[in-house]
């Protein structure tokens, strides 16, 4: 038992003593006087201690940072993530959209493809954004207040435009609700829906005066 905690206190007094050492090169005298009587057990235990005690201090710092910047690293990431889906999912419903521009369905189906997906309130609050001008961004509340529904409602239209890449959850929030713009597949929607119109209009009365 004895011997081990000599072995004990031998290494936890090393850097003490390699410490002596070196001021025994440079100042022999300065380490006699540490030396005498019961210094030489207490200065090397005084020594040790505050190398020990600075070690522990620079290794949890080395562990804090480290920690920190695997948070930082895994947010990176998935923001990276996040970023490639939205992108992929934005290409992807640009290509449809150009798709049935170049070959447009018959007999208006392609007005009822756009109504199963999207009913009158999605659209508004496309068309309110796309009013609103190129990155402005709006909360459910505030929608609430310019359609005249709660925003619990806007909130579940804001969900699942959000899911079809129509719109993207913004940075920040207003009054303590996520704020959202339109993508550009949102874009790309609702100029798709303009160009239908203004042809409809053309084409129709064509056809009336074709039919009388």
């Amino acid at each position: 038992m004895a011997e081990t905690a000599k072995a004990i206190y031998q290494a936890f007094t090393l850097p003490g003593e390699w410490i002596l050492s070196l001021i025994g090169r440079f100042a022999p005298q300065a380490e006699e006087i540490m030396r005498v009587e019961h210094g030489a057990i207490i200065v090397p235990f005084v020594l040790s201690l505050l190398v020990w005690t600075l070690i522990i201090v620079v290794g949890l710092m080395i562990s804090r940072l480290c920690r920190n910047f695997a948070w930082q690293f895994a947010a990176i990431c998935r923001t990276l993530i996040w970023r490639v889906k939205m992108a992929a999912g934005s290409l992807k419903t640009r290509l449809i959209w150009k798709w049935r521009a170049l070959f447009p369905p018959k007999s208006g189906d392609g007005d009822m493809v756009s109504r199963e997906e999207f009913d009158n309130v999605d659209i508004a609050v496309l068309r309110t954004l796309f009013k609103q001008g190129p990155d402005s961004t709006v909360s459910a509340a505030q929608l609430g207040k310019t359609l005249g529904l709660r925003p619990a409602q806007v909130q579940h239209r804001l969900d699942n435009l959000v899911q079809h890449h129509m719109l993207q959850s913004a940075v920040g929030s207003t009054d303590g609700r996520d704020i959202y713009r339109l993508t550009d597949s949102g874009v790309t929607f609702l100029t798709m829906m303009q160009r239908q119109a203004r042809v409809t209009a053309g084409v129709s009365p064509a056809s009336a005066s074709g039919s009388g």
